[in-house]
Protein backbone atom coordinates (compact mmCIF):
# COMPACT_ATOMS: atom_id res chain seq x y z
CA UNK A 1 0.00 0.00 0.00
CA UNK A 2 1.06 3.61 -0.11
CA UNK A 3 2.99 4.67 3.22
CA UNK A 4 4.43 7.83 4.62
CA UNK A 5 8.31 7.30 3.87
CA UNK A 6 9.31 10.96 4.19
CA UNK A 7 7.64 14.25 5.23
CA UNK A 8 9.15 18.01 4.54
CA UNK A 9 6.40 20.85 5.52
CA UNK A 10 5.60 21.16 1.87
CA UNK A 11 4.84 17.26 0.85
CA UNK A 12 4.89 14.09 1.86
CA UNK A 13 6.34 11.49 0.10
CA UNK A 14 4.11 8.39 -0.23
CA UNK A 15 6.05 5.00 -1.68
CA UNK A 16 3.53 2.40 -2.93
CA UNK A 17 5.03 -1.32 -1.42
CA UNK A 18 2.84 -2.93 -4.12
CA UNK A 19 3.53 -1.55 -7.20
CA UNK A 20 7.06 0.65 -6.43
CA UNK A 21 4.88 3.34 -7.80
CA UNK A 22 5.96 6.76 -5.86
CA UNK A 23 4.27 10.49 -5.40
CA UNK A 24 4.38 13.77 -3.49
CA UNK A 25 1.73 15.16 -2.19
CA UNK A 26 1.39 18.68 -0.62
CA UNK A 27 0.64 18.63 2.99
CA UNK A 28 -2.91 20.20 2.87
CA UNK A 29 -4.07 17.00 0.82
CA UNK A 30 -3.50 15.01 4.40
CA UNK A 31 -5.08 18.38 6.60
CA UNK A 32 -8.25 18.26 4.32
CA UNK A 33 -9.05 14.84 3.77
CA UNK A 34 -10.29 12.39 5.97
CA UNK A 35 -8.47 9.24 5.14
CA UNK A 36 -5.44 9.23 2.64
CA UNK A 37 -5.88 5.23 2.68
CA UNK A 38 -8.52 5.01 -0.26
CA UNK A 39 -5.13 6.71 -2.75
CA UNK A 40 -5.09 3.67 -3.75
CA UNK A 41 -6.14 -0.49 -3.90
CA UNK A 42 -3.89 -0.89 -0.94
CA UNK A 43 -2.49 -3.97 -2.37
CA UNK A 44 -6.28 -5.69 -1.37
CA UNK A 45 -6.79 -9.38 -2.01
CA UNK A 46 -9.88 -10.40 -3.01
CA UNK A 47 -11.82 -13.05 -5.41
CA UNK A 48 -10.96 -16.70 -5.71
CA UNK A 49 -12.32 -19.95 -6.13
CA UNK A 50 -15.23 -20.99 -3.05
CA UNK A 51 -16.00 -24.69 -2.89
CA UNK A 52 -17.43 -25.10 0.40
CA UNK A 53 -21.29 -25.86 0.64
CA UNK A 54 -22.03 -22.25 1.95
CA UNK A 55 -20.18 -19.08 2.98
CA UNK A 56 -20.14 -15.04 2.32
CA UNK A 57 -18.55 -12.40 -0.39
CA UNK A 58 -18.01 -9.01 0.27
CA UNK A 59 -16.43 -6.14 -1.37
CA UNK A 60 -12.95 -5.09 0.27
CA UNK A 61 -13.02 -3.50 3.77
CA UNK A 62 -16.76 -3.93 4.21
CA UNK A 63 -18.98 -2.06 5.83
CA UNK A 64 -16.20 0.31 5.26
CA UNK A 65 -15.90 1.81 2.08
CA UNK A 66 -14.47 0.01 -0.73
CA UNK A 67 -10.87 1.13 -2.45
CA UNK A 68 -10.85 2.74 -6.05
CA UNK A 69 -9.57 1.03 -9.25
CA UNK A 70 -10.71 -2.40 -8.25
CA UNK A 71 -11.03 -5.64 -10.02
CA UNK A 72 -12.66 -8.99 -7.99
CA UNK A 73 -13.61 -11.93 -9.34
CA UNK A 74 -15.37 -15.22 -6.98
CA UNK A 75 -15.81 -18.39 -8.71
CA UNK A 76 -18.27 -20.15 -6.95
CA UNK A 77 -18.38 -24.03 -7.25
CA UNK A 78 -20.42 -26.68 -5.18
CA UNK A 79 -21.26 -30.47 -5.24
CA UNK A 80 -22.57 -31.81 -8.67
CA UNK A 81 -26.12 -32.16 -8.45
CA UNK A 82 -26.71 -28.99 -6.15
CA UNK A 83 -27.43 -25.25 -7.53
CA UNK A 84 -26.31 -21.83 -5.89
CA UNK A 85 -28.39 -19.42 -4.32
CA UNK A 86 -27.55 -16.03 -4.10
CA UNK A 87 -29.16 -13.62 -1.48
CA UNK A 88 -27.72 -9.58 -1.24
CA UNK A 89 -27.76 -8.83 2.64
CA UNK A 90 -26.42 -5.12 1.51
CA UNK A 91 -25.84 -3.39 -1.71
CA UNK A 92 -24.61 0.17 -2.28
CA UNK A 93 -22.70 0.98 -4.92
CA UNK A 94 -21.65 4.23 -7.38
CA UNK A 95 -24.89 4.62 -9.38
CA UNK A 96 -24.66 5.10 -13.21
CA UNK A 97 -27.56 4.61 -15.43
CA UNK A 98 -26.04 1.85 -17.32
CA UNK A 99 -23.37 1.08 -14.62
CA UNK A 100 -20.17 2.28 -15.99
CA UNK A 101 -18.75 3.22 -13.30
CA UNK A 102 -18.66 0.60 -10.10
CA UNK A 103 -20.62 -2.85 -10.62
CA UNK A 104 -21.35 -5.98 -9.63
CA UNK A 105 -22.06 -9.00 -12.80
CA UNK A 106 -23.25 -12.11 -11.88
CA UNK A 107 -23.24 -14.79 -14.29
CA UNK A 108 -24.87 -18.52 -14.06
CA UNK A 109 -21.53 -20.66 -14.59
CA UNK A 110 -17.86 -19.25 -15.66
CA UNK A 111 -17.91 -15.46 -16.31
CA UNK A 112 -15.34 -15.95 -19.27
CA UNK A 113 -18.67 -16.85 -21.51
CA UNK A 114 -20.64 -13.84 -21.64
CA UNK A 115 -23.86 -15.58 -22.65
CA UNK A 116 -23.94 -16.66 -18.80
CA UNK A 117 -24.68 -13.16 -18.19
CA UNK A 118 -27.59 -13.08 -15.88
CA UNK A 119 -27.34 -9.39 -15.00
CA UNK A 120 -24.88 -6.25 -14.38
CA UNK A 121 -25.90 -4.02 -10.74
CA UNK A 122 -24.95 -0.52 -8.97
CA UNK A 123 -26.67 1.56 -7.18
CA UNK A 124 -28.44 1.37 -3.94
CA UNK A 125 -31.54 -1.38 -5.15
CA UNK A 126 -30.11 -4.89 -4.14
CA UNK A 127 -30.14 -7.19 -7.35
CA UNK A 128 -32.81 -10.26 -6.84
CA UNK A 129 -32.35 -13.41 -5.72
CA UNK A 130 -30.62 -15.53 -8.52
CA UNK A 131 -29.89 -19.34 -8.59
CA UNK A 132 -27.88 -20.98 -10.87
CA UNK A 133 -28.27 -23.59 -13.53
CA UNK A 134 -26.08 -26.28 -12.22
CA UNK A 135 -23.09 -25.97 -9.82
CA UNK A 136 -20.91 -23.08 -10.76
CA UNK A 137 -21.88 -19.26 -10.21
CA UNK A 138 -19.33 -16.36 -10.79
CA UNK A 139 -19.32 -12.56 -9.20
CA UNK A 140 -17.13 -9.88 -10.64
CA UNK A 141 -16.55 -6.45 -8.69
CA UNK A 142 -15.19 -3.35 -10.57
CA UNK A 143 -14.89 0.19 -9.10
CA UNK A 144 -12.95 2.91 -10.35
CA UNK A 145 -10.65 6.09 -9.54
CA UNK A 146 -13.60 7.99 -8.18
CA UNK A 147 -15.84 7.83 -5.98
CA UNK A 148 -16.77 4.67 -3.04
CA UNK A 149 -19.41 3.51 -1.27
CA UNK A 150 -19.76 0.85 1.66
CA UNK A 151 -20.49 -1.78 -1.24
CA UNK A 152 -21.83 -5.18 -0.71
CA UNK A 153 -22.18 -8.66 1.10
CA UNK A 154 -23.93 -11.25 -0.37
CA UNK A 155 -24.72 -15.20 1.41
CA UNK A 156 -24.86 -18.38 -0.95
CA UNK A 157 -26.37 -21.36 0.85
CA UNK A 158 -25.88 -24.48 -0.88
CA UNK A 159 -29.88 -25.06 -2.65
CA UNK A 160 -30.74 -27.85 -4.21
CA UNK A 161 -31.26 -28.70 -7.69
CA UNK A 162 -35.37 -28.93 -6.79
CA UNK A 163 -34.89 -24.79 -6.63
CA UNK A 164 -35.51 -23.44 -9.96
CA UNK A 165 -36.40 -20.46 -11.84
CA UNK A 166 -35.00 -16.56 -11.81
CA UNK A 167 -34.14 -13.63 -13.62
CA UNK A 168 -32.44 -14.09 -16.87
CA UNK A 169 -30.60 -10.95 -18.53
CA UNK A 170 -28.34 -12.35 -20.83
CA UNK A 171 -27.92 -12.44 -24.50
CA UNK A 172 -28.27 -16.40 -24.11
CA UNK A 173 -28.78 -18.96 -21.94
CA UNK A 174 -30.39 -22.76 -20.87
CA UNK A 175 -32.91 -23.27 -19.08
CA UNK A 176 -33.91 -27.04 -17.38
CA UNK A 177 -36.67 -28.70 -14.77
CA UNK A 178 -34.83 -29.53 -11.51
CA UNK A 179 -32.94 -31.83 -11.32
CA UNK A 180 -32.17 -32.40 -15.36
CA UNK A 181 -31.99 -34.87 -16.69
CA UNK A 182 -33.07 -36.84 -13.81
CA UNK A 183 -36.41 -36.97 -13.10
CA UNK A 184 -38.15 -33.77 -11.92
CA UNK A 185 -39.70 -33.39 -8.50
CA UNK A 186 -43.49 -33.34 -7.62
CA UNK A 187 -45.06 -30.36 -6.87
CA UNK A 188 -42.49 -28.48 -9.08
CA UNK A 189 -43.61 -24.46 -9.38
CA UNK A 190 -40.65 -22.47 -11.50
CA UNK A 191 -40.68 -19.50 -13.27
CA UNK A 192 -38.06 -18.11 -15.79
CA UNK A 193 -38.13 -13.96 -16.10
CA UNK A 194 -36.13 -13.84 -19.55
CA UNK A 195 -35.36 -10.17 -20.13
CA UNK A 196 -32.54 -9.15 -22.97
CA UNK A 197 -31.89 -5.81 -24.64
CA UNK A 198 -34.38 -3.33 -26.12
CA UNK A 199 -35.02 -3.46 -29.34
CA UNK A 200 -34.51 -7.24 -29.57
CA UNK A 201 -36.42 -10.00 -28.77
CA UNK A 202 -36.40 -13.94 -27.00
CA UNK A 203 -35.74 -17.08 -29.37
CA UNK A 204 -36.51 -20.23 -27.31
CA UNK A 205 -35.56 -23.21 -28.87
CA UNK A 206 -36.51 -26.90 -27.03
CA UNK A 207 -33.25 -29.12 -26.79
CA UNK A 208 -34.75 -31.66 -24.79
CA UNK A 209 -38.86 -32.37 -23.99
CA UNK A 210 -40.77 -35.14 -21.69
CA UNK A 211 -43.55 -34.32 -19.34
CA UNK A 212 -46.09 -36.38 -17.94
CA UNK A 213 -48.65 -36.41 -20.75
CA UNK A 214 -52.65 -35.89 -20.80
CA UNK A 215 -55.14 -33.95 -22.92
CA UNK A 216 -55.19 -29.91 -22.08
CA UNK A 217 -51.57 -30.46 -19.94
CA UNK A 218 -53.55 -29.53 -16.84
CA UNK A 219 -51.12 -32.11 -14.60
CA UNK A 220 -47.71 -31.16 -15.60
CA UNK A 221 -46.90 -28.71 -18.09
CA UNK A 222 -44.53 -25.68 -19.56
CA UNK A 223 -46.30 -22.51 -20.19
CA UNK A 224 -44.67 -19.25 -22.14
CA UNK A 225 -46.03 -15.84 -22.41
CA UNK A 226 -45.28 -13.14 -24.44
CA UNK A 227 -44.01 -10.83 -21.72
CA UNK A 228 -42.85 -10.83 -18.00
CA UNK A 229 -45.93 -12.02 -16.45
CA UNK A 230 -48.62 -14.71 -16.82
CA UNK A 231 -51.21 -11.70 -17.62
CA UNK A 232 -49.17 -11.23 -21.00
CA UNK A 233 -50.42 -13.00 -24.32
CA UNK A 234 -50.39 -16.60 -23.82
CA UNK A 235 -47.55 -18.30 -26.60
CA UNK A 236 -48.43 -21.73 -25.01
CA UNK A 237 -48.82 -25.10 -22.88
CA UNK A 238 -47.55 -27.84 -23.15
CA UNK A 239 -46.91 -31.16 -22.09
CA UNK A 240 -46.26 -34.74 -23.01
CA UNK A 241 -43.03 -36.11 -25.43
CA UNK A 242 -43.16 -34.12 -28.22
CA UNK A 243 -40.57 -30.69 -28.18
CA UNK A 244 -42.41 -27.49 -28.38
CA UNK A 245 -41.86 -25.64 -31.78
CA UNK A 246 -39.24 -22.17 -31.47
CA UNK A 247 -40.95 -19.17 -29.43
CA UNK A 248 -40.03 -15.82 -31.11
CA UNK A 249 -41.84 -12.85 -28.79
CA UNK A 250 -42.72 -10.26 -30.12
CA UNK A 251 -40.89 -7.82 -27.34
CA UNK A 252 -37.87 -8.26 -25.38
CA UNK A 253 -39.34 -9.90 -22.72
CA UNK A 254 -40.62 -13.73 -22.31
CA UNK A 255 -41.96 -15.59 -19.03
CA UNK A 256 -41.22 -19.37 -18.75
CA UNK A 257 -43.28 -21.46 -16.34
CA UNK A 258 -42.91 -25.06 -15.29
CA UNK A 259 -45.57 -26.82 -12.98
CA UNK A 260 -45.64 -30.45 -11.89
CA UNK A 261 -48.85 -32.01 -9.64
CA UNK A 262 -48.02 -34.82 -6.69
CA UNK A 263 -47.58 -37.89 -9.16
CA UNK A 264 -45.69 -38.96 -12.13
CA UNK A 265 -43.42 -37.69 -14.06
CA UNK A 266 -40.64 -37.59 -16.36
CA UNK A 267 -37.02 -36.38 -17.50
CA UNK A 268 -38.17 -32.54 -17.55
CA UNK A 269 -37.04 -30.21 -20.37
CA UNK A 270 -33.67 -28.13 -21.63
CA UNK A 271 -34.31 -24.87 -23.38
CA UNK A 272 -31.83 -22.61 -25.24
CA UNK A 273 -32.98 -19.01 -25.72
CA UNK A 274 -30.84 -16.14 -27.08
CA UNK A 275 -31.84 -12.67 -28.32
CA UNK A 276 -31.88 -11.31 -31.93
CA UNK A 277 -32.34 -7.38 -33.00
CA UNK A 278 -35.86 -6.37 -34.10
CA UNK A 279 -36.58 -5.68 -37.33
CA UNK A 280 -39.21 -4.08 -38.86
CA UNK A 281 -39.99 -5.07 -42.35
CA UNK A 282 -42.10 -2.37 -44.39
CA UNK A 283 -43.37 -3.29 -47.82
CA UNK A 284 -43.03 -0.91 -50.34
CA UNK A 285 -45.99 0.41 -51.76
CA UNK A 286 -46.20 -0.59 -55.69
CA UNK A 287 -45.11 2.48 -58.00
CA UNK A 288 -48.20 5.09 -59.06
CA UNK A 289 -49.13 4.54 -63.11
CA UNK A 290 -47.99 7.36 -64.39
CA UNK A 291 -51.50 9.39 -66.34
CA UNK A 292 -51.35 8.65 -70.00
Amino acid sequence: MFSPSHRSNEAIYISDKCDHHALFLPVSFFNSTCSWCHLSKQCVKCGGILSAPSGNISSPNFPGLYPYSIDCSWLIVVAEGSSVLLTFHHFELEYHASCAYDYIKIYNGISEDEGNLLGIFCGNISPPQFTSSWNVMSIIFHSDRHVAHRGFSVVYPLSSLDMCGGVLTGLSGVISSPGYPLEYSNDADCSWAIHVSNNSVVTLVFLDFQLENNEGCNFDFVALFDGPTVTHRHLGKYCGADKPPHIVTTSNQLLVVFKSDFNIGGRGFKAYYYSAEFVIRLTPSPPEKSAK
